[in-house]
């Protein structure tokens, strides 16, 4: 068992260096932002998007939709103490995400909604009517 630890170790060490040369510029780790796994379906008459935002409060997002796109981001913090007989546990989470998705087709942002169960967040966002193209007939002269 000894010769799988070992080998467990040097894997995650070789993994933890080359995500740290070739993923993740030096420096930039600690303010790296996280970007949520979204899913957009076009449905006729509206666009629905699902973001995936595990342990985020409704509170802590933020939603910013346009004719044309939507912007979601989300910050959160906790902390955890623990003591006890000759110990003291302490923890503390930040998560901090952002993502911004252009639309295909213009949408009524007034009437765009929300809902977030389970850690996932729904947007649903109706399409807005095209244009009319208007024409007129011409008299060749």
């Amino acid at each position: 068992m000894s010769v799988l630890s070992d080998m467990d170790r040097i894997f995650d060490d070789f993994r933890t260096e080359w995500e740290n040369t070739f993923l993740m510029p030096r420096g930039f780790a600690d303010e790296a932002i996280r970007q949520p796994l979204i899913d957009l379906a076009d449905e006729e008459k509206q666009f629905v998007i699902r973001a995936e935002v595990p342990g985020i409060r409704k509170e802590d997002l933020s939603i910013d939709v346009t004719e044309d796109g939507i912007e979601i981001s989300g910050e959160t913090s906790s902390e955890a103490n623990e003591e006890g007989k000759g110990y003291l546990k302490r923890e503390r989470r930040y998560a901090k995400f952002y993502r911004s998705l252009p639309l295909p087709d213009k949408i009524v942002a007034d009437k765009a909604i929300a809902d977030l169960k389970d850690g996932i967040l729904t947007v649903k966002l109706p399409k807005a009517a095209p244009p009319e193209k208007k024409s007129r007939k011409l008299q060749v002269k």
